[in-house]
């Protein structure tokens, strides 16, 4: 059985189209992987049977959707490919979902069978009606909740291995196979709201590809190309869309493209350069892996020197010393902005916005490694190759002290929306209001785009009139935020948006952002699903879930399965979180994820995947203040596999440093003068074999002194 069932969805194409789409996104919430029907070949296709079958043969699970048409009828036939698949699933024992449309459910008389075919379905339905019980369905939505339900039934009974589908399932990591060169490898691809949906931004759009076909750009010379926002810009849909439908259009000679997103928890800088090597050279990446460091950023920078490349890296603060974190998911700006603010945007005339993600203080820019830094400077130099970079933060190895691009480097801030591509995004999402009333609010927030996204959706959702944002204010007279500054109002905006969310919905939003990274759809059906939680059943946690989806508080990747919110917005609902929620919020994940550790030897630990539940409860275990219990855990799991095994020593670094509360220069805050020295023992050694020997030895320095001081007790 694979990681993902296969479901044969078997239903007549011209009545269903849109029943179908729906049952399509069921099965990929649940965990399936859907296949579609052959009903829709022609009659005279000499292969439709055969092929159709085959899909049945081929499927685990077998789905069959009728409604009032008996379907297509191949030539030289008796039976329709519908039933010819029913049959083909009996046969062979598959698993049977069957689905009927209520007969009091209107439909188009045309959708309607009529003489034989009507008698033929009848008979069919009949004959289903006495094998197997069959739902019945109403709207797409109806039927959509129906098949959720019903897979979510069937699945845990499939035989897997109860342990090892949940550690599958449960990954904090997705990292997509690397594809063979010039076809595109997408290491991690962009899930947070739909960049299919990007409306306006064709002044950057047009900038980036001036920067690969126009000489005369200013951007031309540059090798790497910054976009530089505050979170929910729109800078990962920006150039989400750019680099998947305009470059190939736009430069179509080149050797290859690459997308690798820092937001993956193992997505690290050391990572990325095997990853790429191995994807511009053929190579296997594990062997790479073997190689000196040096040998290997040799080797990427020769192909990407001599060979024109397009290299995307999306939310590169993420290696950044400023976001090396625990809580880096549910980092907002503006707790940065003493730091990140820059003297010069006043000067240049940059927008307020600048000034939370350009010069700043310089160390916080700074890459976690000093070797990254030194090869993205290196990039900066490759002839044939391009690099283009999105970052809250611009890396302080690339710009000039003074603010400007260095050589081989153009840095360019992203606005927010104008007032006109402001007024399509409320447009597009089917909004009324005038201009005169909207533009004061979009200004207030400097046009920001998941702002406006959000608030829209709200208006949209306003019980007594939908989408009439006149009587959504009027009803709503605490709404003000001209008066408000950016940080004040996006919390402001953010609070009203989530107040219009139901229950449940709300509650899957909480839970999604307590998790430190993406949130499996098996961890939050266990949490969220059941006799007084917050879903009776898969059904009520789907809807919740499109709910989410639909605001625009939270993307679906649905290949993994997995479940996120952007970062601003795991900021805000964080933080209007109550401390005794945050805590029974994070003591049921706890539970959730405890019996999950699965006891593996560390010499057999081949990637931060397979420590997956493990660090995710290391988390919960912080967050509960039980430092004690999360060391404890970590030397049990984590501490040799993620030194000598996977030499981790960035990610140590973010897990040791909450145990240090005021700061390197006192003891951790645990129980044990042995726990506490082993905790210093371990920072530190991480620091210094991550290329920050002065904070190694800064922390030794500390701990001398403070065993001097235990001894002298």
């Amino acid at each position: 059985m694979m990681d993902r069932p296969t479901v044969m969805i078997s239903s007549t194409a011209l009545d269903l189209p849109e029943h179908w789409e729906q049952v399509r996104l069921a099965c990929e919430r649940a965990g399936a992987a859907p296949h579609a029907t052959m009903e829709n070949l022609t009659a005279e296709d000499a292969n439709a049977v055969e092929v159709s079958l085959r899909m049945v043969e081929e499927a685990d699970i077998y789905i069959c959707i009728l409604a009032h048409r008996y379907g297509l009828v191949p030539l030289g036939e008796d039976n329709s490919i519908t039933e010819m698949e029913y049959d083909k699933g009996v046969e062979l024992g598959r698993p049977r979902l069957v689905f009927f449309m209520d007969d009091e459910y209107p439909v188009s008389p045309k959708h309607v069978e009529k003489g034989a075919g009507a008698e033929k379905l009848d008979r069919l339905k009949a004959r289903i009606g006495q094998e197997r019980l069959a739902e019945f369905f109403t709207t797409p939505e109806d039927l959509r909740g129906h098949v959720v339900e019903a897979l979510a039934n069937l699945l845990p009974t499939l035989g897997e291995d109860k342990i090892s589908t949940q550690r599958s399932q449960e990954n904090l990591h997705r990292r997509g196979a690397i594809s063979q060169a010039p076809a595109e490898y997408v290491a991690h691809p962009y899930t947070l709201l739909q960049a299919q949906d990007l409306v306006g931004r064709q002044l950057e759009l047009r900038l980036l590809t001036d920067w690969v076909s126009e000489p005369a750009s200013a951007a031309y010379r540059a090798r790497i190309f910054n976009l530089i926002a505050i979170g929910g810009m729109g800078k990962s849909a920006l150039t989400w869309k750019w680099f998947r439908e305009i470059a190939p259009q736009e430069a179509p000679d080149l050797a290859g493209r690459m997308w690798w997103s820092f937001y993956e928890s193992d997505a690290t800088f050391w990572n990325f350069v095997p990853h790429a090597l191995a994807y511009v050279s053929g190579d296997d990446v594990a062997d790479l892996k073997k190689l000196p460091r040096k040998d290997v950023e040799d080797r990427l920078f020769r192909h990407l020197d001599e060979e024109p490349h397009l290299i995307a890296m999306d939310g590169l603060e993420r290696a950044m010393i400023a976001y090396a974190r625990v809580d880096a998911s549910r980092l907002a700006d503006d707790e940065l902005d003493r730091h990140t603010a820059n003297r010069v945007v006043g000067a240049v005339g940059l927008p307020k916005t600048a000034a939370d993600s350009f010069v700043g203080q310089h160390r916080l820019r700074q890459m976690l490694d000093p070797r990254d830094g030194a090869f993205l400077r290196r990039l900066t130099q490759a002839r044939a190759s391009r690099v283009l970079i999105t970052s809250r933060l611009y890396p302080s190895e690339l710009p000039m002290v003074t603010g400007d691009s260095a050589a081989g480097c153009f840095g360019l801030f992203l606005n927010g929306l104008t007032e006109d591509d402001a007024l399509a995004l409320w447009r597009e999402l089917g909004v009324t209001g005038k201009r005169a009333e909207l533009g004061p609010i979009f200004a207030s927030v400097e046009g920001h785009p998941l702002l406006i996204h959000a608030l829209a959706k709200e208006v949209a959702g306003h019980r007594a009139a939908p989408g009439d944002f006149g009587a959504w204010r009027a009803a709503h007279p605490l709404f003000e935020i001209t008066t408000l500054n950016v940080a004040e109002a996006r919390t402001h905006i953010l609070d009203f948006a989530l107040r219009g969310l139901n229950g449940a919905a709300r509650e899957a939003l909480e839970h999604i952002v307590t998790f430190n990274m993406p949130a499996s759809y098996d961890s939050l059906s266990a949490v969220l699903i059941g006799e007084g939680k917050d879903c009776a059943d898969a059904g009520a946690l789907d809807r919740a879930l499109t709910e989410l989806e639909d605001r625009g508080l939270v993307g679906w990747d649905r290949i993994a399965n997995r479940y996120d919110a952007h970062p601003i917005v795991r900021g805000v609902v964080w933080g209007l979180i109550g401390a005794e929620d945050r805590s029974a919020r994070i003591r049921v994940l706890e539970a959730h994820f405890e019996p999950m550790q699965t006891p593996i030897d560390w010499t057999e630990v081949e990637s931060l995947a397979d420590l997956s539940p493990t660090i995710e409860r290391y988390h919960m275990l912080l967050g509960l203040g039980r430092l004690d219990d999360a060391l404890a855990l970590f030397k049990d799991r984590m501490e040799n596999a993620t030194f000598y095994r996977l030499a981790a020593h960035r990610e140590r670094i973010g897990w040791l440093t909450p145990l240090f509360p005021d700061g390197a220069e006192r003891a951790p805050a645990l129980t044990s003068a042995r726990d506490q020295s082993f905790a210093m023992n371990a920072l530190a050694g991480s620091y210094m074999l991550s290329g920050q020997p002065g904070a190694a030895v800064a922390l030794l320095r500390n701990k001398v002194a403070l065993d001097e001081a235990e001894g002298g007790r």
